[in-house]
């Protein structure tokens, strides 16, 4: 098991759905990456807040702290201190930078008061947690693609053999989002694509497979605490697309992915 694979089967592990024979392989391949290890060690650690989070919601202040301290690290190149801390994140997790600490908080707030459970037209609450939770990756990490390229004739050969289809990857610079490479993540128990573009200070994980129907559907955006998200399907492909911006600059990505030129339009 390589190590881009190992990473994107953290999760599965930690959730107990991993056959056997895939664990034998997952932990020795553990033994020799230490980055996989402290990969599994974030997981664990988050999904340990995550489960010992109260059954209330939480107080609107607290709420408006956390928002206020995100969009603050989002409008600067350097990670920021909190006044206060917020949630309990910062002493619990293995040693966290504060950007990760503010979008982990984030993402418990998020949570905890239900905003996902008004995204009518999601699948469910599971499906929109593991989107939100491959953003937080994503936007955390220090190596955020595992395929560095603005070139989507890089980055698209780079998933063959690594997923059962072949993704479309499109040149967005014009539209104001560089392509800054692909990764593989897994999403409802199975791999898939991730294209990570950048919009400024921005990051947007865009991720896609095949769809069941050929029938292009008008994207869906919704915005709560701090994320926002989109739902469509564009050109045979169902695309579900992640960030920290803004929902008007959302609507401006999808309609640059769905009036990209080129051969995967």
């Amino acid at each position: 098991m390589d190590c881009a694979t190992c990473e994107t089967m953290v999760d599965v592990y930690l959730d107990g759905e991993m056959s056997a024979t895939d664990c034998v392989a997952f932990e020795r391949a553990l033994e020799l990456c230490p980055e996989c290890r402290q990969r599994l060690e974030d997981a664990r650690a988050l999904s340990g807040l995550l489960h010992d989070l109260p059954a209330e919601p939480v107080p609107d202040l607290l709420r408006a702290r956390i928002e206020r301290e995100l969009r603050s690290i989002a409008g600067k190149s350097q990670p920021v201190v909190p006044a206060a801390r917020p949630v309990a994140a910062t002493t619990i997790l293995p040693r966290p930078s504060m950007r990760w600490a503010a979008m982990a908080a984030s993402l418990i707030v998020a949570v905890s008061i239900g905003w996902l459970g008004g995204m009518s037209s999601m699948q469910g609450r599971r499906d929109a947690d593991e989107l939100t939770a491959g953003f937080v990756r994503v936007a955390s990490s220090d190596h955020p693609v595992d395929v560095v390229s603005s070139d989507r004739h890089t980055v698209k050969p780079w998933f063959a053999g690594k997923i059962s289809y072949s993704p479309p990857v499109r040149d967005l610079t014009t539209g104001g989002f560089p392509l800054l490479g692909g990764r593989v993540d897994i999403f409802d128990g199975r791999k898939v694509a991730v294209l990570v573009y950048s919009h400024g200070q921005h990051k947007v994980a865009l991720t896609l497979w095949p769809a069941g129907s050929d029938s292009d559907s008008p994207a869906d955006v919704a915005q709560r605490d701090g994320f926002v998200l989109a739902q469509w399907r564009h050109g045979g492909f169902e695309m579900r697309a992640v960030s920290d911006m803004e929902p008007a600059e959302m609507s401006a990505f999808v309609k640059a992915v769905n009036t990209a030129e080129g051969p995967d339009r």
